[in-house]
């Protein structure tokens, strides 16, 4: 009975429950390098449930949401840049190695009542996936989660 105990645990789908914070959030292009639309220091909160419900939320670091021309006019403005955040539920496969994010409501309004299904890895507490292209891009946006370490577990000063 222990061997098939120890079997039922290898194959168990790891959990993502609890609190995420970002790590890092990038575009991939086809060339191998990247591009940082969220800014070079990106803020973010992942929270995921017992039941699988999540809530999502990056937001830009601290820097110009729009280029200038030499003369520091104001050349262009990028709101789906200023944050992406979505919640409803989300479900990992760990034998495909694919996240599944059922998107309820999201920031950007076309996502509303997607389903969206993400490339993973996760190895200890860090969780790693690829966005979908969206229409026109030929880049994968990449997000980085590491699991945020329990308020109980921290020493006090």
């Amino acid at each position: 009975m222990i061997g098939s105990q120890a079997s039922l645990a290898a194959d168990a789908t790891p959990s993502l429950e609890g609190t995420w914070t970002l790590k890092a959030a990038y575009d991939l292009h086809k060339d191998g390098s990247k591009t940082f639309g969220f800014g070079s220091a990106p803020a973010g909160l992942l929270m995921i449930d017992h039941e699988g419900r999540y809530s999502l939320q990056i937001y830009r670091s601290n820097e110009p949401t729009y280029a200038t021309d030499a003369k520091g006019v104001r050349t262009e403005f990028k709101p789906a840049e200023i944050a992406s955040t979505h919640y409803g539920e989300v479900h990992l496969d760990s034998a495909t190695h694919m996240v599944t994010f059922k998107i309820e409501r999201a920031y950007n309004l076309r996502w509303n009542g997607t389903e969206q299904v993400r490339p993973y890895m996760l190895s200890a507490d860090e969780l790693s996936y690829q966005v979908p292209k969206q229409p026109g891009s030929d880049t994968v946006a990449v997000s980085v989660w590491q699991r945020a370490q329990s308020m109980h577990s921290r020493s006090d000063p």
